[in-house]
């Protein structure tokens, strides 16, 4: 209930309206980090490697499809997928509280490698980011939709 609480608390002050981005925080930079080896994963030679960045609870919703729960789902998933290419997350709004980041972002990826790789897609969407006890930060529910117009 608490951590609830908590995620209800970091959408709310996120939502709300500013006039400027607000400068990075340091209690950003580990979040950055944790993103950077989340698109270092994606687009490794390991097309496995990016599920350990979610949490054993975690959710993914992509778009109108449903979302997948849990780790053997995202394994699932990432068998499906295959290798992906021109991974970018950049993160327009950051909110960390306790154990908990909350980040609207705008990204893109391809599907497959090289000559192989199909068109850049472009999305924007929100991504829960959890603090595991072992300190580690990993995707808790991410949500994302395709840009409009792209």
């Amino acid at each position: 209930m608490k951590a609830m609480l908590a995620l209800a608390a970091l959408a709310t002050v996120a939502a709300a309206p500013r006039d400027a981005p607000a400068a990075a925080s340091p209690a950003d930079a580990p979040i950055r980090a944790a993103e950077a080896r989340l698109v270092a994963h994606l687009q490794g030679d390991d097309p496995l490697a990016w599920v350990a960045d979610y949490t054993e609870d975690a959710v993914f919703q992509e778009g109108t499809e449903e979302p997948v729960s849990g780790r053997a789902a995202l394994t699932k998933l990432a068998r499906s997928l295959g290798p992906l290419s021109s991974v970018s997350l950049e993160p327009e709004r950051t909110m960390v509280q306790g154990r908990l980041a909350y980040v609207q972002v705008r990204g893109a990826y391809a599907v497959g490698k090289g000559a192989r790789a199909g068109p850049l897609s472009r999305f924007r969407g929100v991504m829960i980011w959890r603090r595991d006890t072992d300190g580690q930060w990993r995707m808790l529910h991410e949500m994302l939709a395709p840009e409009p117009g792209k």
